[in-house]
């Protein structure tokens, strides 16, 4: 790797990733501890990085350049991250802007877009859940066996609407079995994720193979509501039907 200054933390942990989902309970544990810089592409960051380490590497590496960070992407892509050239360009454009030498002053954070009714902006399920659920579940909700968990036909989706919404604001740790197949590691909080988008997510992967929308659909302000709980990624486990 091409590189002018000392080599980061991220830079030295990422290797772990090889090793599959060890790191992933570490990202977990450090919910809320880190945030990203506001700026176009930090979603993309938060979905695609935080899976395998902490976002903690990520802040970390602050100063490093182009060539370095471009460097790190490519790494990620050659531990298996299935970064698509608009995205990987997206998130590059995000780190050598906010976490490189000359990261511009950030401004206080506008409030979430609204409708002209005064409502939430409705946020589309399916482009949500391209742009941050694809790298680990893959495009048509597979998963990947042994790793990460299918969603097609994943019964936890379909008992009721409330669990799919705390695991993507609180995440989830500790083994479980989805349609008779075991997974052991621990999925990260995408609680930068806006309360519309996480609700329409919600009801996009639970319409998914569906005739009909299913009954009961979750609400931007019942995603609110479930935000303010502290709970913990255990706890969440805890809370799956049997």
């Amino acid at each position: 790797m091409a590189s002018t200054g000392s080599r980061s933390p991220w830079l030295e942990r990422i290797a772990g990733c090889a090793a599959g989902i060890a790191l992933i309970a570490g990202a977990v544990g450090a919910r809320g501890a880190v945030s990203l810089p506001e700026g176009p592409g930090a979603k993309l960051v938060y979905a695609n990085c935080q899976t395998c380490h902490g976002l903690e590497n990520v802040v970390e590496s602050k100063g490093l350049l182009p060539a370095q960070w471009r460097a790190v992407l490519q790494t990620m892509k050659d531990y298996g991250c299935p970064l698509a050239a608009p995205a990987e360009q997206e998130i590059l454009q995000y780190l050598v802007t906010y976490l490189g030498s000359a990261p511009p002053p950030q401004a206080s954070r506008a409030p979430e877009a609204s409708t002209l009714s005064g409502g939430p902006a409705k946020a589309d399920g399916a482009a949500v859940y391209a742009s941050n659920c694809t790298s680990c579940h893959g495009v048509d909700g597979r998963g990947r066996p042994g790793s990460f968990p299918p969603l097609a036909g994943n019964p936890d989706l379909a008992k009721n609407a409330q669990f799919p919404v705390l695991v993507l604001l609180h995440g989830l740790s500790g083994p479980i079995e989805v349609n008779g197949a075991r997974f052991d590691g621990a999925m990260p909080p995408f609680d930068h994720l806006s309360d519309a988008e996480i609700a329409a997510v919600v009801n996009h992967l639970r319409a998914a193979g569906r005739d009909a929308a299913p009954a009961e659909s979750v609400t931007p302000e019942q995603v609110a509501e479930l935000r303010k709980r502290d709970v913990a990624p255990a706890q969440v486990r805890a809370a799956r039907l049997p």
